[in-house]
């Protein structure tokens, strides 16, 4: 869907900063005098009309907003995809007389033709102004400098370069000081060198300290499953796996105000988070773990040939490297050397899991809250800024 734009006879489009929702949107040329906006209205849920000094936003209603050329492509953005009134209203605050996105929007420079900002309308480059360039030849970060100094309504200190999937920040008074980034993690980098949260320096030193985030793969000779006390695990011992870190539950049993009719073994999983079982669908193959407030399962631990396998009854956790969902699956069989699952051990004595071998420690996602899906995820977000799942051994 095309967002209509209505361009007075007096108002000189070429003199507008670009936004990336031009390509999407549909300018008409009009004559003020005969533009009639409720008539439109009878056609179109939303549109927008430009001004000399300012843009309306008719959205859904015959009294339009009055809107800042300096936020024009995230006031776009919102009229083409959103649906609520009291929404825009909440985003836009008005400032002297107009709304507008209180931070200034980032300068992007643009390869024309394949890169990744024109493949799709993304909330990254929502507040947002840009200018193209046709090649690599014409990528002149001084050129780049002058641009965006001329512009006080945009960020000053940075702006982004993005030629095909590659993202560039460019400190504007050093263009020697540069970092390089991909898609996957533009929102947190954008946004962050925009309100003034992070500079390239933080990414830098991030980068250094990525290694002490991933797991050693070295195994640990004479392993033994031991609780954080440092108490041995036996073989066929039943405990439950507490997950750590998202809503460690109260400081202690006393604190809990206990439904009525909870059994003694309700009343220990309440209130914390827990490794559960879940399966898609019953024809699913294998269940996989899942986290899950308030209740979950019970494992015990096998030993063979010195290697620890974690169990759930007479199944076998395991770890299936073909497969794309990267989840810790449940199976019969005495898992392979590819398919074992590898355990760690916190400072504080509790135990993170990789694959064998592996370097990216199992992670629990929560949605809404109450529900975690824990997976091997290698994604850079992930392992740059997500938190490995660590876990507590309770006995039973």
């Amino acid at each position: 869907m095309e967002l209509n734009i209505f361009v007075p006879e007096y108002v000189d489009t070429t003199t507008l900063d670009k936004c990336f929702l031009d390509k999407d949107a549909n300018f008409i040329p009009i004559q003020s005098e005969a533009f009639l906006p409720e008539e439109k209205l009878k056609t179109l849920d939303k549109f927008i009309v430009l001004e000399k000094d300012h843009f309306k936003v008719f959205f859904y209603c015959s009294k339009p907003y009055e809107c800042n050329y300096q936020s024009r492509n995230a006031i776009m953005y919102e009229t083409k995809y959103g649906y609520y009134r009291t929404k825009f209203e909440y985003k836009f605050p008005i400032e002297n007389g107009l709304r507008l996105v209180k931070q200034p929007p980032m300068h992007y420079f643009v390869r024309s033709g394949n890169s990744d900002t024109l493949l799709y309308n993304n909330a990254t480059e929502a507040n947002t102004i840009v200018e193209y360039f046709d090649s690599d030849d014409d990528m002149d970060l001084a050129r780049f400098v002058e641009a965006v100094k001329s512009k006080p309504h945009c960020v000053q200190k940075y702006f982004i370069v993005n030629r095909g999937n590659e993202y560039r920040a460019v400190e504007t008074d050093n263009v020697k000081n540069t970092y390089v980034f991909s898609s996957r993690l533009k929102y947190r980098i954008v946004s962050t060198l925009a309100s003034g949260e992070a500079t390239i320096e933080t990414f830098v030193e991030e980068d250094k300290n990525l290694e002490n985030k991933l797991a050693k793969p070295e195994r640990l000779s004479g392993f033994k499953l031991r609780d954080s006390e440092g108490n041995v695990v036996s073989d066929g011992e039943i405990f439950a796996l507490q997950i750590l870190g998202n809503q460690d539950g109260y400081e202690s049993d006393k604190e809990l105000q206990f439904p009525q009719n909870l059994t003694k073994k309700m009343r220990m999983f309440y209130g914390k988070d827990w490794v559960d079982i879940i399966a898609f669908r019953d024809s699913y193959p294998n269940n996989f773990l899942f986290g899950h407030l308030d209740s979950g399962v019970t494992f015990t631990c096998e030993t063979i040939d010195d290697i620890v396998y974690l169990k759930h009854k007479d199944k076998y956790l395991y770890n299936d490297p073909k497969s794309e969902f990267k989840h810790i699956n449940f199976g019969n069989c005495v898992p392979t050397k590819e398919q074992r699952i590898q355990i760690h051990y916190n400072d504080d004595g509790n135990i993170m899991l990789t694959a064998w071998g592996g370097r990216v420690y199992a992670a629990c996602n929560w949605v809404k809250g109450s529900c975690g899906s824990i997976t091997f995820d290698d994604i850079e977000e992930q392992l740059r800024w997500g938190s490995p799942m660590s876990l507590r051994i309770v006995r039973i």
